[in-house]
């Protein structure tokens, strides 16, 4: 697998919060229910499992201390209803987390029930809120699909140039995923998570911006416009983190596919409000 030369990128700091600014702590995860809906997807084993169980008692445990107001999930905010049913339903003693569940649909691309209760939204983002004694949990995603477009048809029905031009040194999508997936089998699931959350593994995600921007031709911008997308869902999640904050709000847990991390911390620097902070010092490297 080839990798960007990290001299020649500048490296990107996480902003020191201000008294007044809500933090947003954006602990990068992998999809633990496997749903096979991003362009590179970790191939994961059963987290129901008797050791995988044991590994997020202690990863929660180790989370605990940064100790949000709230934790914000990677769920659509239209099915709030859906995902705070399920939360109250583990909260009450219904339904345990080392089980498995048929659920509610709490993500509009997925059909199998009994995998959502195997979703890091359920492992992580309600084991940890109900740890904390939490009464809701707050979804704040406005899902997209890229890549499926007329435009991209009409380019490929043209034939035409997508090339590189420019021979810089680039991720091979499918090595990337099965390296990620073989790190995985040999890891704890808290050393993978300090694995996905730091830098070099922030911008793994790059390779989509490296397939999409090169994809136009003439008047047609297909390639620049998923990628449009792409932010203004990232843009929803934090407008929709700013509509769960009141004036009591002081740090909020953001549990999200880490390919997003990188961009949200952008933004969420950008906006004067919130404050990104890494999950770094709550993954130590012995877990």
């Amino acid at each position: 697998m080839r990798r960007p030369n990290a001299a020649a990128r500048k490296s990107p700091t996480w902003p020191t919060p201000t008294p007044e600014q809500v933090e947003v702590v954006l602990l990068g995860t992998y999809h633990m229910d496997n749903p096979g809906l991003d362009a590179g997807n970790v191939d994961a084993d059963d987290a129901l499992s008797d050791d995988r169980q044991r590994e997020l008692q202690t990863l929660v445990s180790n989370l605990e201390a940064i100790d949000p107001d709230f934790v914000a999930i990677e769920r659509p905010a239209s099915a709030a209803d859906a995902v705070q049913d399920a939360y109250s339903r583990y909260r009450d003693g219904e339904f345990s987390y080392d089980e498995e569940h048929a659920l509610d649909s709490m993500h509009p691309e997925r059909d199998d029930a009994t995998q959502r209760s195997r979703s890091e939204v359920v492992q992580v983002g309600f084991r940890l809120a109900d740890r904390l004694g939490h009464d809701r949990v707050v979804p704040v995603d406005v899902p997209e699909t890229l890549g499926d477009d007329p435009d991209f048809e009409t380019l490929e029905e043209r034939g035409s140039d997508h090339s590189p031009k420019i021979d810089v040194p680039r991720f091979d999508p499918g090595a990337l995923e099965e390296s990620l997936s073989e790190r995985l089998e040999t890891s704890s699931i808290p050393a993978y998570h300090r694995y996905l959350n730091e830098e070099a593994a922030l911008h793994y995600n790059e390779g989509m911006f490296d397939h999409y921007l090169r994809m136009g031709d003439g008047e047609n911008y297909a390639g620049p416009d998923a990628l449009a997308r792409w932010y203004r869902r990232n843009l929803r999640m934090v407008h929709n983190i700013w509509r769960a904050v009141d004036d009591d709000t002081e740090r909020v847990l953001f549990l999200v596919g880490s390919g997003h991390v990188h961009i949200l911390r952008h933004l969420l620097t950008e906006f004067p409000q919130f404050c990104p902070v890494s999950p770094l010092p709550y993954l130590p490297r012995d877990n």
